[in-house]
């Protein structure tokens, strides 16, 4: 019988994954280079079970008009 390797993400694996993910959404390879004791199948499913949890889309979308907002500020 095989068992499955159960997920742990730490509060450091939570915060690199956010502080990535908001540098440009859905590069997951990248996350995965910054959490390379994850696999990919672990980051996708994290991913996809913690999007609406995490109001990820909205974070991704509040990221991009602060970067909007400081580069026109900064014109």
């Amino acid at each position: 019988m095989e068992f499955k390797r159960k997920q742990v993400w730490s509060v450091v694996d939570i915060k690199t994954f956010i502080v990535e993910l908001l540098k440009g959404p859905k590069r997951l390879e990248k996350i995965g280079e910054s959490l390379p004791h994850k696999t990919s199948a672990e980051i996708v499913f994290f991913y996809h079970t913690l999007k609406k949890l995490l109001k990820l889309k909205q974070e991704i979308k509040n990221s991009r008009e602060y970067l909007k907002m400081r580069i026109n500020s900064q014109q």
